[in-house]
């Protein structure tokens, strides 16, 4: 049993050095996932995959963008099994690092002009590299603020680490801005991508200072001192794999929460799929019709600074009006602007083309965005709870985020160049969001699961 009342409520409401941990971590590894998304869509597609029709050669760079996504639930896997036996503060500090340095790499990595086929490999190599520490840290960056944060500010403080996503997408996009403004096509294409790149090892070396002096949170300490008092231990390595895979708290989650592994994998459907179509894919879009995509991009850079408001805003709401109706009324933002948000790319007018970015990413994504984390934290207890999220919301992501930018651009070659299949894989991917969370339990202001699990117990023994 997890012990989160009256100490819970004794925290303060703000932590700084915690807080930083996590925004920081979660800057850099959207810097890198942001970086990547845009450079398949305008550099990846032309120096590792030149041979290809420009839209084909989009769709394989999109290919190797999913490859990190595939390999996000092996690493929420793997670091949510070391998150919860030794601790959330040793898995921050191995994601962030990993993340960097896949990133950095890329940044060195030869073209299919110099090395061959080997090039896009390495790049795929590379790419999983940033998946599999993106697994383990976005899920450690929420952990560890919600187990330090007051139950009645959860949803503001674990809403925190998406304001690096919002500060990684604006430092990503305007590096990109800046260095295709600065520099010639050519130039671009030879080395201008690569800076921004190689500035990640400058965010990972910062970010690994500020992640060493983190404390290990409360909940989890009291967590494994209850598990040794009660006789229990992490697997240990010489026992054979079948038992200490049936030992992981990975399928310990996965056999005390069925239904809620099902919620958290359905639930982000629509903020994942919201940010990758309208915020990458729209220039791959803007691109296929010969539209400038400067618009797209600056506007993509203007919602992100807008996101370090509107995230926190929304998350501070589910705080006031529960989970559920924040992010329920996100999901039909996104939903209802699907269709008008490409044909106000198509009218090329830059003031319409920022404001459709704002309805869809500044609002509707956001509003999800900002909900969710506390909403995810708080369907598991204290011994599950990194190995759940880490899982159950990586899976989620791979299928309705991780696919989105290269299922969508095969979806414009399927309809011939039509967006129209593109919209309907947003209306589903929004309504599955509205229906798995009209189907969960609210838990804004709810006890921890563990303690709800033990209270029937008690009052079993307690009566006469």
């Amino acid at each position: 049993m997890t012990h989160t009342g009256s100490s819970a409520t004794r925290r303060p409401v703000f932590q700084p050095k915690v807080a930083l941990a996590a925004v920081f971590g979660t800057t850099v590894e959207w810097y890198d996932f942001a970086l990547y998304g845009t450079a398949a869509a305008l550099v990846f597609n032309k120096v590792y995959f030149p041979d290809s029709d420009p839209l084909v050669g989009t769709v394989l760079a999109y290919g190797t963008f999913a490859i990190g996504f595939l390999a996000r639930p092996l690493g929420g896997a793997y670091f949510g099994e070391r998150g919860d036996t030794q601790g959330r503060k040793g898995v921050l500090v191995a994601t962030l690092l990993m993340m960097g340095l896949a990133t950095t790499a890329i940044g060195l990595l030869p073209t299919h002009a110099q090395i061959g086929v080997a090039a896009p490999v390495l790049l795929t190599l590379l790419r999983f590299v940033q998946g599999f520490a993106a697994g383990g840290e976005k899920t450690g960056a929420l952990i560890i603020l919600f187990e330090n944060a007051p139950p009645k500010w959860r949803g503001l403080l674990t809403s925190l680490p998406a304001i690096g996503t919002g500060t990684g997408t604006l430092l990503s996009t305007g590096a990109f801005a800046l260095t295709t403004g600065l520099l010639s096509e050519d130039a671009f294409l030879s080395w201008g991508w690569r800076i921004p790149f190689l500035l990640s090892a400058g965010l990972t070396f910062f970010g690994l200072w500020v992640r060493r002096s983190l404390p290990e949170t409360a909940e989890f300490q009291q967590a494994r001192q209850d598990t040794r008092q009660a006789g229990q231990s992490a697997a240990k390595s010489d026992r054979p794999l079948r038992q200490r895979i049936a030992e992981s708290r990975c399928v310990a989650a996965w056999r005390r929460y069925p239904k809620e592994m099902l919620i958290v994998i359905g639930a982000g459907a629509a903020e994942n799929a919201g940010y990758y179509v309208f915020g990458t894919f729209s220039v791959t879009y803007a691109e296929d019709r010969g539209l400038p995509t400067a618009a797209l991009l600056s506007g993509i850079s203007l919602v992100a600074a807008v996101k370090l408001v509107t995230v926190p805003a929304f998350g501070a709401l589910s705080d006031r009006v529960g989970r559920r109706p924040v992010s329920i009324g996100g999901a039909l933002v996104l939903l209802a602007a699907a269709w008008p948000f490409f044909t106000v790319i198509d009218g090329g007018h830059t003031w319409a083309i920022w404001l459709a970015l704002f309805l869809t990413l500044g609002i509707g994504q956001s509003a999800v965005l900002g909900s969710q984390p506390a909403f995810f934290a708080e369907l598991f207890d204290t011994t599950v709870r990194f190995s759940a999220v880490g899982i159950a919301n990586n899976i989620g992501t791979v299928l309705t985020g991780g696919l989105a930018p290269m299922l969508a651009s095969a979806l414009l070659l399927w309809f011939d160049h039509s967006v129209t299949g593109v919209v309907v894989f947003i209306a589903l991917m929004s309504a599955l969001t509205v229906v798995t969370v009209a189907l969960a339990r609210e838990t804004r202001g709810a006890a921890d699961p563990a303690e709800e699990k033990a209270a029937p117990e008690q009052n079993l023994q307690a009566a006469p």
